[in-house]
């Protein structure tokens, strides 16, 4: 109770700037609510009328109204569902091999290099010459585009990276493999040592992606 009124206390000055003239104290808090929502509430409605007159201006009310998807997220915030590099890594579930092995080294390159190739995409706004942006990228990892809408799907969404350290040297050049349905990235090490050999490769998966799916 002591620790509850000194945390009233300190909003004292606050309360009473709402226009509050009574004894602040826990026991009026209802009464005090009231006055402080009815303050804001008369201070905002003048705004909003001085908005609302401004915007009529232009017709945009009526504009407004009939594009109401379109106009919505100028006027209230909300969560931007477009992928970008950040995101994409922040869901990025490396399998890495023992740490301190030459295979593990290797690993660590190719995400390194994952996260160069992401970024340049991004930094560069049109992303390669093939059209390639961050969305598409995750679109052929996953099968989707945009970032998870439901909290339950947000919270379990991850993107599996593993690599594949035995493919055949023999051929000219292996490609990454994706399964959308498990999110599952497998990278071809032996293909990947450069900065250059990750960047072509894999926009040639990503190009050709259908030829490159496992179920």
């Amino acid at each position: 109770m002591n620790a509850d009124n000194d945390n009233i206390s300190d909003l004292v000055d606050d309360i009473v700037t709402c226009g509050y003239t009574r004894t602040v104290s826990l026991e009026k808090r209802e009464n005090i609510i009231r006055t402080v929502v009815l303050h804001s509430t008369m201070r905002v409605i003048p705004m909003l009328d001085q908005l609302r007159k401004g915007l009529q201006l232009y017709d945009l009310p009526k504009m407004m109204k009939t594009h109401q998807d379109l106009c919505l997220p100028l006027f209230v915030p909300g969560e931007d569902d477009k992928v970008d590099a950040a995101f994409l890594l922040e869901r990025s579930r490396p399998v890495f091999s023992e740490i301190g092995s030459a295979k593990h080294q290797m690993e660590v390159n190719i995400m390194n290099f994952l996260q160069d190739y992401l970024q340049e995409i991004e930094d560069s706004g049109i992303a390669t010459a093939a059209g390639l942006t961050v969305g598409h990228i995750m679109q052929w990892m996953t099968g989707q585009r945009h970032k998870p809408v439901l909290p339950s799907e947000k919270k379990d969404f991850v993107i599996n990276m593993k690599f594949h350290h035995d493919c055949d040297t023999q051929h000219t050049v292996c490609f990454p493999t994706v399964s959308a349905c498990s999110c599952t990235v497998t990278f071809p090490t032996a293909h990947l040592k450069t900065f250059i050999e990750f960047k072509n490769v894999f926009t040639l998966a990503i190009c050709h992606g259908q030829a490159f799916d496992r179920v």
